[in-house]
């Protein structure tokens, strides 16, 4: 059973950037299933690093979006990315040690932040009025092996 389940009323009313969310909601759920069904974690880092760089491409693409739509909040949106991404480097410090517990926190810490920031922080863009809002006209490069994901 997944963690998290992606619902309509999670949307932004941007598909793209909907289509991300879901897919950060899936890698968040994968981790979530290998170690609730494995006391060894050292198959979950590899999925944490395939979060961590789609996470980093997720941002690159919404904050394009904001900059392009003249978000207003943009700097403090950022801001948060930024503490976001510091705060996975450092779990991911203190996971190479195969530790259950910090992957746990790194799950927990994941989740909340996941639907904190998608339920609070990107509702915030999603409100744009609607004649502003096209979707991004260029994205940044795709990650090696998410190009087939991301549409």
């Amino acid at each position: 059973m997944p963690l998290l389940s992606w619902k309509p009323g999670y949307s932004v009313n941007e598909v793209l950037l909907d289509n991300h969310h879901q897919e950060l909601f899936d890698l968040l759920n994968t981790v979530y299933e290998n170690v609730m069904n494995s006391l060894e974690v050292d198959c979950v880092l590899p999925i944490i690093d395939r979060l961590s760089e789609y996470t980093r491409y997720h941002f690159a693409a919404e904050e394009q979006y904001m900059r392009e739509k003249g978000f207003p909040g943009i700097d403090d949106h950022i801001a948060r990315h930024m503490e976001f991404t510091r705060t996975i480097e450092t779990l991911k410090t203190r996971y190479n040690d195969n530790d259950l517990d910090v992957t746990r926190e790194l799950i927990i810490v994941l989740g909340e932040w996941l639907l904190h920031h998608v339920l609070k922080d990107d509702m915030m863009y999603s409100e744009l009025p609607a004649d502003i809002k096209e979707g991004p006209e260029v994205l940044p490069p795709p990650l090696t092996g998410y190009s087939a994901n991301l549409q």
